[in-house]
């Protein structure tokens, strides 16, 4: 048996679309007997909306939380602390930002910026106003610019890797510590998946430690320089059957 990690935004879709050629190959990699995980920086109710016909299990905030079915395989949400530390450092620099749970996500920042990041997310799933109990996994970050966003990325350098999301004014960011790769390795031990039978596909900074991890790491032809660096192996683009091809490439699918 294999198991193969999807990264979601350019990777297996474009925002809630999933090329056809990608869903073929991932329904016959199932029937296969194959096992296929989600592994994103994407919320739990947003993966399972959206795309929980796809997959067996899911990574989710940037590989705090994970689950298959109803079973959780491994949790670990921010702590308090950790929450403060970054708020703080966020506020230093005028960052907007929104700090995520499994159902539901908090914004600080200006109209522009929670106008724009509600967009890239399910209708009411982002709120107003940081609440003062909360059970945050991962947050984003809204910035004015690319000088805004370098201020911010070394603010945060120490503590946080940020992924861009290309033009988008955002990124995800990856608390040092626990990552996609991290998760990737936990899980495949639960299952009792030997790691060279475990494959990863990426396109951003963030899925660099998944790539890293995985017993194979594959990188989008639309992926960036840094992690095509590391892969074993190198796919065509998101529309050009990238998912499929790089299957392909390994025997997984005909």
């Amino acid at each position: 048996m294999n198991i193969v990690f999807f990264d979601i935004d350019g990777t297996l879709a474009i925002g809630r679309n999933v090329p056809e050629s990608a869903e073929k190959a991932l329904r016959e990699m199932r029937e296969n007997g194959d096992l296929v995980f989600i592994c994103t920086g994407r919320s739990p109710s947003y993966v399972k909306k959206n795309f929980g016909q796809y997959a067996d299990g899911f990574i989710c905030c940037n590989g705090r939380l994970a689950f298959m079915g109803e079973e959780i395989l491994y949790d670990h949400p921010l702590t308090k602390e950790q929450v403060d530390e970054i708020v703080k450092r966020l506020k230093k620099v005028n960052a907007g930002y929104a700090f995520f749970e499994t159902n539901a996500g908090y914004f600080e920042g200006s109209d522009e910026g929670f106008a724009l990041m509600s967009g890239v997310w399910d209708p009411g799933f982002l709120r107003r106003g940081i609440p003062e109990e909360m059970h945050a996994y991962n947050f984003d970050v809204y910035f004015q610019g690319l000088e805004h966003r370098l201020q911010i990325e070394k603010e945060l350098a120490d503590i946080c890797l940020l992924n861009p999301h290309g033009p988008h004014p955002t990124a995800d960011v990856t608390v040092l510590g626990i990552d996609k790769g991290t998760a990737l390795v936990n899980i495949a031990e639960k299952l009792n998946i030997p790691l060279e039978n475990t494959y990863a596909f990426g396109d951003g900074v963030n899925d660099i430690c998944m790539i890293e991890a995985a017993g194979h790491g594959i990188a989008m032809g639309n992926g960036v320089d840094a992690l095509k660096e590391k892969a074993e192996y190198i796919t065509t683009g998101i529309l050009k059957d990238g998912v499929y091809l790089g299957l392909k490439h390994y025997g997984l699918v005909k």
